[in-house]
C-alpha cells in the first residue's frame, strides 16, 4: 500500500448525522469503514484496541464529545476518523455522558513520536471554542466538515 497517498484526515472517514445507539455501534461502523479504504488490515485487532482503552479510561471529554483512540499493528496508516450521530448516545453503560461528537484515533504499533496525544491535545483547545463545536453539529457536507478538521494542527 501507498502511504504516502493517505492522509491522516480523510473526507472518505467522515461520517454526518448517522444513527447509532451506542458506543460499540459507532467503534464498529469506524473500524470497518477504515478497513474498507485501506487504513486498517484487521478491523477486529483495532476494534478490540479501542474497546480496551475505553475499558481503561472512558474517551468522553465533555461538549457532546468523545475521542476514541486504539494503538494496533492492524493500523497500516495512522488516521483520525469523525462521526456525527443524528441524537445524542449514551457513551457508556455506566456514565452519564452523552455525546454526538465522535473522533476515533487509529495510529500504528509502531507509530513514531505521539501523534494521537498531539492531535487530543490541538483539537481539545479547538474544542473549547464554542463556534468550533457549532460548526460540527451544523454544516451539512463532508467537505466542510473536513476543511474545519484540516485546520488542526498535527
Amino acid at each position: 500500500m501507498d502511504n504516502v497517498s493517505k492522509s491522516v484526515i480523510s473526507e472518505e472517514l467522515i461520517f454526518l448525522d448517522e444513527n447509532f445507539k451506542n458506543q460499540d455501534e459507532v467503534i464498529d461502523f469506524i473500524v470497518e469503514n477504515a478497513e474498507k479504504i485501506g487504513y486498517v488490515t484487521d478491523k477486529k485487532s483495532l476494534y478490540a484496541a479501542v474497546k480496551k482503552r475505553e475499558q481503561e479510561v472512558p474517551t468522553a471529554i465533555g461538549y457532546s464529545i468523545a475521542i476514541p483512540h486504539g494503538k494496533t499493528e492492524a493500523v497500516e496508516h495512522p488516521f483520525i476518523a469523525f462521526v456525527r450521530t443524528a441524537n445524542e448516545i449514551k457513551w457508556t453503560e455506566q456514565g452519564e455522558e452523552l455525546v454526538r461528537l465522535i473522533f476515533l484515533i487509529g495510529v500504528p504499533e509502531k507509530s513514531e513520536g505521539k501523534l494521537h496525544l498531539k492531535f487530543i491535545s490541538q483539537l481539545s483547545k479547538k474544542l473549547l471554542d464554542d463556534e468550533f463545536r457549532a460548526e460540527l453539529l451544523s454544516k451539512e457536507n463532508k467537505n466542510g466538515i473536513f476543511e474545519q478538521l484540516s485546520s488542526i494542527e498535527i
